[in-house]
């Protein structure tokens, strides 16, 4: 039969794999794994796509990139210039006078994109209603063109005081510094709120991603001219080409957002409105709360000790992976990571020239991997080669044992990041359990939490890719007020919303678009907020009230409120309304048994072979061909009507 055309894939990027995903009506969802290009991340994606779909076109490719986040980790970014008002010039130095370890004498803080003989001022002065306080000259414009022009940049962020409430000053400049022909970021435009050194550190941000970016994807829409191409964002939606290419700072979180979006349509679609969403790769863990079957999403966030504003869901990130380096410390002790062995050469076990141990050559040696069974991406495992690299190690370390001891407790603590630490009891959530190593570990760390279940869904390994298809077509507009909660705000409200809707119309989106309003609120005298969803009609003040309390703990009923940023997110329709259920996992293989260390024989059991009501004791494995899920003694995995593994834990 004919391939159909009008097929909608959704790729992610990792750190060791990129997955493809694709749906297409009348078919069962296709799902391929092809190792990361590191080098040129295209090149994978566009393997990916022709694996999984050969031969036919696509109507729309979401994407999960983290080329701009690798960007920032690595330090590949544009030379950058900063334009900002005359006496601010060290804002990027001073940032914010907290201390991120408050007992560690030898902390430091990341060096701020832009050194100081990069940074260019402005005589000129807004006041905080928007008004000119010092006029900005035409002389004074031509100067600092030029005086930017001497520093050769490859970007220019301009940034000054009080832009998000009058904008004519960094109008004039950019129009002027246009001629430089180079990328620049207008601080007014891409960020419109008030807190000079998070709006300055964004725009730096962007404009540092910018040419990176831009350059990513001219060569994807290059290599793959025939479907519509949207970007995922750190807020859990996707954007156009055209605007991520002006505004990639809001990519920053976007590979791991998309599993999130994902995780939380799963936990409904088997019964759990809140959860844990538990991603486990080859480079990294992202764990994530999930509410009412939605992440949490703020509106700050950092990476790499770098502070950005913009919508981003609340995920924790620890450098614990599949691909993970154990290793010993100067004091004995063994560590696991951060250092990832990554797609090249990767684990040992990989016979691609590994030689350090890492996670999955630990799985490998205590036999929860079978070497006869081919990977994602035609990988077949060399257990010798795993066995040789753990064994390396000294013997206090506790080998393949060891290794995964540790590497839980580092995941844990991520857990509890988002839970405990925040008076979330666990007992409440389901754990979520995804990426290739995810579900080898879930069962483990659920049990220590405790959580009340954990889900795993039909398609763990490139649930990040499907989690594009589940994501809608998303927008924030956003404007700082500072007005109290009893002004009559119609007028800001009407044209976030006129804005947010002419954005997504903009980037293509058909259809219908839904609006909603999100409100930045505290009491007079705090210096931060609460972000809260305002329903039509809402007292703003009592809905600051009820969040302060669950924040909190108590509210202050008699205290004057003020709001202090209004937010409208727009979204569209996105091309899944729930997680499919009818996967091709190939053909089931015989059920059979493998010695498991420090467990004994388990089964060893086909998840192409299980249907819904299907249950399924410990100790066992099931397999299926992007990952392996590993139950202990006693725990019982039932298969729900969406097609997920469900395990209950009650002790």
């Amino acid at each position: 039969m004919a391939e159909p055309s009008g097929a909608c894939a959704g790729v992610d990027v990792g750190g060791t794999f990129t997955d493809v995903v694709v749906h297409a009506a009348g078919h069962r969802p296709r799902a391929v794994k092809v190792p990361t290009t590191p080098d040129n991340q295209a090149v994978g994606v566009q393997r990916g796509v022709a694996h999984a779909w050969p031969g036919a076109a696509l109507r729309l490719l979401a994407h999960g990139t983290t080329t701009a986040t690798n960007a920032v980790l690595e330090r590949t970014l544009a030379r950058t210039v900063l334009v900002i008002t005359d006496g601010f010039a060290d804002v990027l130095q001073i940032a914010r006078q907290d201390r991120p370890a408050l007992y560690d004498l030898t902390v430091t803080r990341p060096e701020p994109l832009v050194s100081p003989d990069r940074v260019v001022t402005v005589r000129e002065r807004t006041s905080p209603e928007g008004k000119a306080v010092i006029a900005l000259t035409d002389e004074e414009i031509d100067r600092v063109v030029r005086q930017v022009q001497r520093l050769e940049p490859e970007s220019v962020a301009v940034s000054l005081l009080f832009s998000y409430a009058g904008d004519a000053h960094e109008r004039r400049l950019v129009d002027a510094l246009r001629r430089l022909n180079v990328p620049i970021t207008r601080s007014s435009a891409l960020l419109p709120e008030f807190r000079e050194f998070e709006r300055t550190s964004t725009c730096v941000l962007n404009a540092a991603v910018e040419p990176v970016m831009r350059r990513y994807l001219s060569n994807l829409t290059a290599r793959l001219p025939g479907p519509t191409i949207t970007v995922m964002t750190s807020g859990g939606g996707t954007a156009g080409v055209d605007f991520v290419a002006a505004a990639p700072v809001h990519t920053v979180l976007s590979g791991p957002a998309a599993g999130v979006v994902a995780a939380g349509a799963v936990a409904h679609s088997a019964g759990f409105e809140h959860a844990i969403a538990f991603d486990m790769g080859g480079t990294s863990t992202d764990v994530c709360l999930i509410r009412n079957g939605q992440p949490e999403v703020s509106s700050t966030a950092q990476i790499a000790g770098l502070p950005f504003r913009t919508p981003a869901v609340g995920i924790h990130t620890v450098g614990a992976g599949g691909g993970s380096i154990a290793w010993v410390d100067v004091g004995g002790a063994l560590r696991v990571g951060p250092v990832s062995a990554g797609a090249d050469p990767g684990p040992a076990c990989y016979g691609l020239g590994g030689t350090e141990p890492t996670v999955t050559d630990a799985h490998c040696v205590l036999g929860h991997l079978d070497p006869d069974r081919e990977l994602g991406g035609g990988l077949r495992l060399d257990a010798d080669a795993a066995a040789r690299a753990v064994g390396a190690l000294p013997e206090p370390a506790g080998g393949a044992p060891g290794i995964l001891a540790v590497v839980r407790a580092t995941m844990a603590r991520a857990l509890r990041k988002v839970s405990t630490e925040r008076g979330i009891d666990p007992a409440g959530l389901a754990l979520v359990a995804y990426g290739g190593a995810g579900p080898l570990h879930a069962t483990a760390l659920a049990r220590e939490l405790p959580c009340r279940a954990v889900v795993v869904p039909p398609a763990p390994g490139v649930l990040s890719a499907l989690g594009l298809l589940l994501a809608p077509a998303r927008y924030e507009a956003s404007r700082t007020v500072m007005a109290p909660a009893d002004d009559d705000l119609t007028d800001a409200w009407q044209a976030l919303e006129a804005q947010a809707r002419e954005e997504l119309e903009r980037q293509g989106v058909m259809g219908e678009i839904t609006l909603s309003r999100v409100a930045d609120a505290r009491y007079a005298g705090q210096s931060h907020e609460l972000r809260i969803v305002v329903d039509a009609g809402a007292d703003l003040a009592q809905l600051l009230h009820r969040a302060h309390r669950e924040a909190y703990g108590y509210a202050i009923p008699d205290e004057p409120v003020r709001i202090v940023t209004l937010r409208v997110v727009a979204q569209g329709d996105p091309v899944l309304s729930q997680p499919p259920g009818d996967w091709d996992q190939g053909e089931p293989a015989p059920e059979r048994s493998r010695e498991i260390g420090g467990v004994g024989m388990a089964r060893v059991i086909s998840r192409a072979g299980l249907a819904a009501g299907d249950e399924v004791s410990g100790p066992a494995l099931i397999e299926q061909p992007d990952t392996t899920t590993l139950l202990a003694t006693d725990e019982v995995a039932v298969v729900d009507d969406g097609g997920n593994l469900v395990v209950h834990l009650h002790g």
